[in-house]
């Protein structure tokens, strides 16, 4: 009997010690989802880009909300060399995208029955996008599904100006002075805007264009925006590398699991916006958020390479990466006076990973006291088992009942 008194008591014991462990280190939590960042979508307009680079050749691919009539969209890109390969790129992509890396909350329970708007924001007119004007050369033009494009080249940014002017790009006040910035460094331009038989809509986001470019920098051109900027910006940006990528002239800055808590009345169930927003103060504003890195071959060219997205990105750079692939989302919300400068990205110089998913504790709806007794009350209905035991007849019954009850408790501590 002693024996048996004995075994009860430690494996009694046993649980209280492997519950109490299990809570230290997470293995008895279970994960419960709570939301995900993407419940918090900026109001104003938002600027999606993939970018990817083998070190030699860039593509980018870009999609912009406008809070405008396509019939009054335009917009010119600034690209540090020709582009070409320009076509329409797939059209969920950035929605495939945001769902994979947007940033997951789960609340940790005891197992217990307790578009790049680049720019000028102009009228779609009749006017055919051909001949030149002055030092303005129109190197391409075409279509890339529901857009019409040009690529210019020229150094003069007045006469750029003057191109866009007669063929209906209605140029905001102050545009040339920052045309000049790209102009003197010999940049390249893409001007785009929505077909004449696009339809109409109060808001567009027109399908993703891509393109392609030869060059050792990968820079988003950021400073263009402040043209037709919103009071707030949404920036996202994907970099497809064979590396971890982060801001080489802007503040790079990651969220610490440890700083975030439940929050049921935000939209995603917990402080993470008020996080990212205070993260995001670095450097007068201008910081993007690292809110994912892993290695992951997301993308390929062909059905069977077990890729989420097949025919995006050009053959021969995924040939280049090889089984390297590793993708990083950078994110900001920013204002007007923050652009005023472009993105240059570059390897960064940790290439630890980061995670889009947190694991948040419950806040316990127990009160100190009655958290403090419940091991006690525990222990007292063990201790009183252990001597029912010893008697005969229906105290013998409830004393078991006693021990099993105590160990139940010990297991949901």
């Amino acid at each position: 009997m002693r024996n048996s008194l004995a075994t009860l008591l430690f494996a009694a014991l046993s649980v209280l010690v492997a519950s109490r462990c299990a809570y230290g280190d997470g293995c008895m939590m279970l994960p419960r989802e709570v939301g995900s960042s993407s419940q918090i979508v900026a109001s104003s307009p938002r600027q999606e880009a993939l970018l990817a680079t083998d070190g030699r050749t860039m593509q980018v691919v870009l999609q912009t909300w406008f809070d405008r009539g396509p019939a009054e969209l335009a917009w010119v890109v600034p690209v540090p060399q020709k582009p070409e390969n320009i076509r329409q790129g797939p059209e969920d992509m950035f929605r495939g995208l945001a769902s994979i890396t947007t940033p997951e909350f789960y609340e940790l329970r005891r197992r217990s029955g307790w578009g790049l708007s680049c720019g000028c924001a102009a009228g779609a007119g009749e006017a055919a996008l051909s001949s030149p004007t002055g030092a303005v050369k129109v190197e391409e033009t075409g279509t890339a599904g529901m857009l019409e494009y040009a690529v210019l080249s020229g150094r003069d940014a007045g006469k750029l100006v003057d191109w866009l002017n007669d063929h209906r790009y209605r140029v905001p006040t102050g545009a040339q002075a920052v045309f000049d910035r790209y102009a003197r460094d010999g940049w390249h331009w893409l001007a785009m805007r929505l077909k004449p038989d696009a339809g109409d809509w109060a808001t567009a986001a027109p399908q993703p264009i891509t393109y392609t470019y030869r060059d050792s920098r990968l820079v988003y051109p950021m400073a263009i925006s402040s043209l037709s900027a919103a009071p707030h910006n949404e920036i996202l940006l994907y970099v497809v590398s064979d590396r971890r990528y982060g801001c080489g002239n802007w503040a790079n800055a990651t969220i610490n699991e440890g700083d975030l808590r439940l929050d049921p009345a935000s939209n995603d169930g917990t402080n993470y916006a008020a996080v990212f927003e205070h993260a995001t103060r670095a450097d007068g504003g201008h910081a993007f958020v690292t809110e994912m890195f892993s290695n992951w071959s997301l993308f390929g060219y062909e059905d069977g390479r077990n890729a989420h997205f097949n025919a995006v990105l050009d053959r021969g750079l995924l040939d280049n990466l090889g089984n390297g692939q590793c993708i990083t989302r950078l994110r900001a919300v920013i204002g007007p006076a923050q652009m005023d400068r472009d993105v240059e990205l570059r390897p960064s110089a940790s290439q630890d990973k980061v995670s889009n998913r947190f694991h948040l504790a419950a806040v316990t709806a127990e009160s100190p006291t009655l958290a403090a007794v419940t091991p006690l009350l525990a222990f007292g209905a063990l201790c009183a088992g252990v001597s029912l035991r010893r008697r005969r007849g229906w105290p013998r019954g409830a004393g078991i009942g006693c021990i099993l009850l105590a160990c139940a408790a010990f297991a949901m501590m």
